[in-house]
């Protein structure tokens, strides 16, 4: 009689076989060690390019392929968004646009070319805001990489993914995470994604610049 797979007839595995996944996993594990310590210096690399202000390109080479057409994406957005079309995009992207259209407005950007890639990763960016946060240990599982805060190691607020060789940042997931706690402001008000943004807009610069109002859901050229 062939008896059903695990039951009690089963061959037993052979010592040959246990001797074989022991290895495999002793492989995989130092594989997710190297992987782990790899993340660990790319996100030293990253901050440090941060810091000091490195040109885009190399920002850009240490996120993924699909950051970097969604921030192409959202700068066309910031130029060409009407209050209507802001009502389909999430709060950070809302944020992000209104963001891009202050500085413009106010000649702040550095230069002609890459300006959503210095608002989002500058000093003053959104990203960068994380630096000053105590941050818990890198975590890896096969090609996802992600870090927490110390309080709260395993809810990670940044995303990266193993691209062959490399770790990436994937910002279009990070974001999201990073504004998780500002968002909640939204729900408990019943406000929509363009009021929240522009009431953060006003609490983060309502010392420095004027007219935070919704004339910034608006194209300004």
């Amino acid at each position: 009689m062939v008896s059903c797979a695990g039951s009690a007839g089963g061959a037993a595995p052979s010592s040959q076989s246990q001797e074989s996944a022991l290895v495999k996993d002793a492989k995989y594990q130092e594989r997710e060690q190297d992987k782990k310590a790899l993340l660990e210096q790319m996100f030293v690399k990253f901050q440090n390019s941060i810091r000091m202000n490195v040109e885009a390109d190399s920002l850009l080479a240490l996120m993924t392929d699909t950051s970097e057409y969604w921030i192409d994406s959202l700068e066309q957005h910031a130029r060409t968004y009407t209050s209507e079309n802001l009502d389909t995009c999430q709060f950070y992207e809302v944020y992000a646009i209104l963001l891009y259209r202050l500085y413009e407005r106010e000649h702040l950007f550095a230069g002609p070319d890459d300006k959503m890639v210095y608002l989002l990763l500058s000093k003053s960016g959104m990203v960068n805001k994380l630096s000053s946060l105590k941050l818990g240990p890198m975590e890896v599982k096969n090609d996802r990489g992600s870090v927490g805060l110390a309080s709260s190691p395993k809810v990670p607020i940044m995303i990266f993914e193993w691209d062959d060789s490399a770790w990436k940042l994937n910002l279009p997931q990070t974001l999201p995470l990073i504004t998780k706690g500002i968002e909640s402001i939204a729900v408990k008000k019943s406000w929509s994604s363009k009021k929240l943004a522009l009431y953060w807009l006003d609490k983060e610069y309502h010392l420095t610049y004027s007219r935070l109002d919704d004339s910034l859901y608006e194209p300004i050229y």
